[in-house]
């Protein structure tokens, strides 16, 4: 726990200015994709119950849709950064996993190089967090006494 503490105070200390707006466009990227994938949901429905993986359900589906969407726009303004990198971190791997996948994968809208470089960011703002043009930023130096 004590390195995770200093990790983060390290990230804190060490954030260049001009990583915010790779985390911005992160950001968008994620919740773009996450659109994309409420508009293909039947697509992600028909994929699971074609390729028997039961353990995925459309509940999970809607759960990979939340996180891109939710995570993305936390992600792009600068709340909550490493939250939401660590919830879509698992999402990323299992997209990296299934874009190897060559049956009909167009509703996953990625590759496996864009997967791991994707995966790469959010690891890296995992470790960075917000930065200084964010919200959470915003809310530490304008605290109401």
């Amino acid at each position: 726990m004590n390195m995770i503490l200093r990790l983060e105070d390290w990230g804190d200390r060490h954030h260049p200015a001009w990583i915010d707006f790779i985390r911005i466009i992160l950001g968008a990227f994620l919740f773009i994709k996450g659109f994309f994938l409420f508009e293909h949901s039947i697509l992600i429905t028909n994929f699971i119950l074609t390729h028997n993986l039961e353990y995925l359900n459309f509940m999970t589906a809607q759960y990979f849709i939340l996180i891109n969407m939710g995570g993305g726009l936390l992600i792009a303004s600068g709340m909550l950064t490493r939250f939401a990198s660590l919830l879509n971190i698992p999402i990323i791997v299992i997209e990296a996993f299934f874009a190897g996948i060559p049956a009909n994968t167009a509703f996953i809208n990625s590759n496996f190089a864009l997967s791991l470089i994707v995966l790469a960011l959010l690891v890296l703002f995992l470790i960075y967090g917000s930065g200084t043009i964010s919200v959470d930023n915003y809310l530490n130096t304008h605290e109401d006494s």
